[in-house]
């Protein structure tokens, strides 16, 4: 079994180095060579918000779904403006096995346009099963951006602007459809999976007993070639149901968690819990990228390589965390606790997905986020997550890996995930992270 590795390190810096990030203007830059970096953020971030609430308002758009999304939108993202960031490289060139940068010649372009253009593009494609009120605020925000734009530049600039933009998210997107994910809001099942069965393996949980979902995630294509297969877990505790062994004893530390549970503790459960119409796992994660983003006034060149790195590392884990789920088959809390404990009316907080129980899901998605963004903003930086301010309150953090530690300590609380499960799952996520923050984006 893979242990922690504890790192003590003081860092001074926002940023790990100019090696890693584009560096910010200084103020009152007003160059005229027409880079990325004197372009805000906005376009940026107001595309991924939007994004948030078509997650939200879109059938089918469960976490695994949702983590696709939010690889590609990055993606697209920083391909679109890439040429106007010197010394950077294309990420998605390299995989899809042609250049999809190249500049029309002697044109020039308005690179928040371009981005504007992009993620739009992305978005309906991605998104193609949304409402059509929801395409309406789509077509929406990019019309109300593209306005602006031609208040900075000729119309002509904009539109040639656009059209690059579009041309990039195109062939990103056409490359999407072939990672095994594509529409696959159509459907979380599958007619031709049959679960396996024996002791100790995952059997459908109450209440709604569903079949379980998502069989084959682990199978997709990955954005760093093997990622799924470099990080896989090591097998969980051996299944028993003797008093004496360690699998007994995991899952009943599981149940006397949930009869001492304190207010805090429910707060917790409910901050990190992928409650239909709210924020799923993904979104969460996204949403205190953004907040830094913000935070700390980054302009678009930052925020683009922040939002396609952290986008990957959400993909990358769901997809090795799935494959390990559907290896392992892991019977759930729920199901060893009133069978075999014998608490046959007991419950947990929140409902348990249907799927495996090991590794966790959450885990590993949240060591993957906060190992990109501790690359980023530095091991000790410090925030408040105010995501569910106004539901739950908001949540301050020392440092980074504090979110993560904390929401994996949530499935723990909520009766879903044993501690081993979470505490492994969290070094899986560190090294999808690890990997994304290898990739050569510069």
């Amino acid at each position: 079994m893979k242990k922690f590795i504890v790192i003590s390190a003081i860092l001074t810096c926002f940023f790990i180095s100019c090696e890693e990030m584009p560096t910010r203007p200084s103020n009152g830059d007003v160059s005229s060579d027409n880079l990325v970096k004197k372009y805000p953020a906005d376009v940026a971030s107001k595309w991924i918000n939007l994004q948030q609430k078509l997650v939200k308002k879109t059938p089918g758009f469960d976490p695994l779904v949702t983590s696709r999304s939010y690889a590609y939108s990055g993606l697209t993202l920083y391909e679109s403006i890439l040429k106007g960031m010197p010394g950077y490289n294309s990420v998605a060139s390299p995989l899809i096995g042609t250049d999809i940068n190249t500049l029309p010649k002697h044109k020039e372009i308005h690179w928040a346009a371009s981005a504007n253009a992009a993620m739009a593009f992305i978005l309906k494609n991605l998104f193609a099963n949304t409402s059509d009120a929801n395409k309406v605020t789509i077509d929406s925000l990019e019309s109300v951006l593209n306005s602006e734009y031609e208040s900075e530049a000729s119309a002509q600039i904009v539109s040639e602007s656009a059209d690059y933009g579009k041309s990039i998210a195109n062939s990103i997107f056409e490359w999407s459809k072939t990672d095994g994910g594509h529409e696959a809001y159509l459907s979380a099942t599958s007619s031709t999976y049959e679960a396996p069965t024996g002791p100790g393996l995952w059997i459908p949980t109450p209440p709604a007993f569903s079949k379980p979902i998502r069989p084959y995630w682990g199978d997709n294509r990955t954005i760093i070639p093997n990622s799924a297969q470099t990080t896989a877990p090591p097998p969980p505790i051996s299944y028993s149901e003797s008093p004496e062994s360690d699998f007994y004893k995991m899952v009943d530390e599981v149940y006397q968690i949930s009869v001492s549970l304190t207010d805090d503790d429910i707060r917790i459960v409910r901050h990190w819990a992928d409650i239909p119409g709210n924020y799923n796992t993904p979104s969460h994660y996204t949403n205190i990228a953004t907040q830094l983003i913000e935070q700390n006034e980054f302009m678009l060149d930052q925020a683009a390589v922040t939002y396609a790195k952290h986008g990957i590392a959400l993909n990358e884990a769901l997809i090795s965390v799935f494959k390990a789920k559907y290896v392992h088959n892991l019977i759930r809390p729920i199901s060893y606790i009133r069978d075999v404990l014998g608490y046959s009316t007991w419950n947990t907080v929140i409902g348990t997905p249907a799927h495996p129980e090991y590794p966790s899901a959450h885990a590993t998605v949240g060591g993957a986020s906060s190992t990109v963004l501790e690359n980023i903003f530095g091991k000790n930086y410090s925030f408040v997550d105010r995501t569910h301010e106004n539901l739950y309150g908001a949540r301050s953090y020392k440092n980074l890996k504090a979110y993560a530690t904390e929401a994996a300590l949530s499935r723990i609380l909520a009766g879903i995930h044993y501690k081993p499960s979470a505490d492994i799952a969290l070094v899986q996520g560190e090294e999808v992270g690890n990997l994304v923050n290898k990739m050569k984006f510069k």
